[in-house]
């Protein structure tokens, strides 16, 4: 069977290989699909664990198809969420997860210079923009600016670091809310650091916490991003749990 096949309203088992923690409440979690994941950037994925039987939740990988077909899941534990907790506190290497049919998150690349604003774990998809442009640059640039309250809570530091230092089309700006120690350039919420980055031709792409897309949504084109540039998360679908594939051998 193809891959498309395999993917056709089904759940692919997908291991994980690994689990890493880089900060409380934050895991990355990096898989490996029985049939390669037939995702674009932007796009959001239903995952369940074993653990908690037809509880799906949606995540987006945080990085574009690569040649091994691994995938990277960024994820928060929340106070009520089930699975987000597994999958941060109990989740280990070796164990499987089972991956949906990823859908349009509307967060796809679009033409032109590039403004993305994350909040949290919303870095994810917005990572998996930046690599997709450096698989294939075009003259476009593209600035990142990255919330947290404080230094330390900037989990994915290391990567965006690479990444920043490999391509000079990028810039990464961290913006840091509760942190005394920032340097005034970075100091503050997403949102208002972005706008001091805002030009009038680029795509803005926000994506974060639901409190933080809404008032994007509102306070952005009153600031000054027109809105037919400006690109926000779409709602996640329900999902009861697609239709599963047997486990592959151990």
């Amino acid at each position: 069977m193809s891959a498309a096949g395999v993917w056709a309203g089904a759940g692919v088992p997908a291991r994980v290989i690994g689990h890493d923690r880089p900060c409380a409440g934050i895991a990355i979690l990096t898989l490996r699909p029985w049939a390669r994941l037939p995702h674009r950037p932007g796009q959001a994925v239903p995952v369940e664990t074993p653990r908690h039987p037809g509880r799906w939740c949606w995540y987006s990988p945080a990085n574009a198809p690569r040649p091994d077909g691994t995938v990277e899941l960024h994820v928060r534990a929340v106070a009520a969420g089930t699975v987000s907790g597994s999958l941060v506190q109990d989740v280990r290497p070796g164990e499987l997860l089972h991956l949906g049919p990823p859908r349009d998150a509307g967060l796809h690349l679009r033409d032109g210079d590039l403004l993305l604003v994350a909040g949290g774990t919303g870095l994810a998809p917005l990572r998996a923009l930046v690599e997709q442009v450096a698989a294939a640059p075009d003259g476009r640039r593209v600035t990142l600016v990255v919330g947290a309250r404080t230094f330390a809570e900037l989990y994915d530091a290391i990567a965006l670091d690479k990444l920043q230092r490999a391509h000079d089309w990028l810039t990464i700006v961290p913006a840091l809310s509760h942190d005394p120690h920032a340097d005034p350039t970075e100091r503050g919420d997403a949102l208002t650091l972005a706008l001091r980055h805002h030009r009038p031709h680029q795509q803005v792409y926000v994506c974060g916490p639901p409190a933080m897309v809404d008032i994007a949504r509102l306070w952005l084109p009153l600031a000054g991003v027109p809105e037919d540039r400006l690109h926000l998360p779409a709602p996640a679908t329900p999902l009861t749990g697609p239709r599963r594939l047997p486990l592959p051998p151990r």
